[in-house]
């Protein structure tokens, strides 16, 4: 059966047109003005029709972490981020124990398919525990430790099909042998919660590290030994053209101004948006009072926050608010915008078929308003029925 999507303004890599898109059997089969046939039309009200959004790094959302190793979890995790524009994520695990990463991975591995999950799970995002104390942010410091082959190999022998990507401090990667065995395994490897300085990072760029997570959060820049100045991840990022870079576009952890910096010296190509939201993503105060978990943080102004304010506890964001942040606060094109949810993290992740509205492509679409407000969610041609 084919299905038309008419009356939109339609989002492509490098620009908006009028035009109808058609798909079938959970693909694309063509975004043109030509009349084709079809089975059923829906109407976007001349409201926007763009790819569905990937967010390549989450830790969960709705009261709900991917690390609590639970069905409900990964499916009340990974739905409210759907209803928000999110067709395809990618659970992140903190720094944890083996025995408690290995919980998660399997209930993951286990619940991943579900039909009871509304998004796509490209794979798992094993944020640590191989990171720098210095650089520990929200993660806890006791979790952290430097690369075990034995502990790594394990979890990439058993789970390599579902670990996709993995963040860790290079300056720890003793003889770069952990970049090693990611790019072995066809793991992504992430320079992150890293205090490195540029010659310790040059090693794991060298062998294929060329992705910064979260950039401004937890990563190194300049510092000064004996008068000379040393570069750190930061400016190795912005060095290197063939680095692309996560930003956490909330307008909390990164300002505007910041995000407008970015995108300047690094261009939409190389510049990827995340939400990095905690278990309280999309939630409220009065949401949070009700959950039976120990945390108990400040939701507001966009983010949540320790109970004093002295510092932000994590993003509570959804995918349509990092896209409405940067058009209506960094100034950039709803197009570019776009394209840093939807094309530059499916190419990250080597997702062929997804990021963008092609024939042949898999159709993940979304309809939003002028405020990116989600009218309808599509997932492999299925239509979302929460919203």
């Amino acid at each position: 059966m084919t299905t038309k999507i008419t009356n939109g303004k339609v989002i492509l890599r490098d620009s908006v047109i009028q035009a109808d898109v058609y798909f079938e059997g959970g693909k694309i089969t063509a975004v043109t003005t030509d009349s084709l046939p079809f089975d059923e039309c829906i109407d976007a009200n001349e409201n926007y029709v763009s790819p569905g959004f990937i967010d390549i790094h989450v830790h969960g959302g709705a009261g709900f972490e991917y690390i609590d190793a639970t069905e409900e979890a990964i499916i009340g995790a990974t739905n409210v981020h759907a209803i928000h524009g999110t067709t395809t994520i990618f659970p992140t695990l903190s720094a944890a124990t083996t025995e408690v990463m290995e919980q998660a991975l399997a209930a993951l591995e286990k619940y991943q398919s579900s039909p009871k999950i509304i998004a796509n799970i490209g794979g798992v995002h094993l944020e640590g525990p191989y990171f720098s104390p210095a650089q520990s942010g929200a993660q806890e410091t006791d979790k952290m430790r430097a690369p075990q082959k034995e502990e790594y190999m394990h979890i990439i022998n058993r789970y390599g099909k579902l670990v996709s990507r993995w963040s860790y401090a290079p300056e720890i990667d003793e003889g770069v042998e952990f970049t090693k065995a990611l790019k072995q395994h066809g793991i992504v490897a992430a320079a992150g919660h890293t205090d490195a300085k540029y010659d310790e990072f040059k090693p794991a760029y060298e062998n294929g590290c060329k992705l910064i997570t979260h950039l401004y959060s937890c990563t190194s820049t300049i510092t000064r030994e004996q008068g000379f100045r040393k570069l750190g991840i930061i400016e190795a990022a912005y060095l290197h053209d063939d680095i692309s870079v996560e930003t956490i576009a909330d307008g909390c952890h990164l300002p505007p101004e910041l995000l407008k910096l970015i995108y300047k010296l690094k261009g939409s190509d190389a510049m990827c948006l995340v939400t990095d939201s905690i278990r309280y993503g999309s939630m409220t105060t009065e949401d949070v009072a009700s959950c039976k978990v120990k945390e108990r943080y400040v939701i507001e102004d966009g983010v949540a926050k320790l109970p004093d304010r002295t510092a932000f506890a994590g993003s509570i964001a959804t995918t349509d608010v990092l896209v409405r942040t940067c058009v209506k606060k960094a100034d950039i094109s709803l197009c570019e915008a776009v394209k840093m949810m939807t094309y530059v993290p499916a190419k990250l992740m080597k997702l062929n078929t997804k990021g963008s509205l092609e024939s042949g492509f898999d159709a993940d679409i979304l309809i939003f308003d002028d405020n990116i407000n989600m009218k309808k969610v599509i997932v492999g041609g299925k239509v979302c029925k929460a919203l």
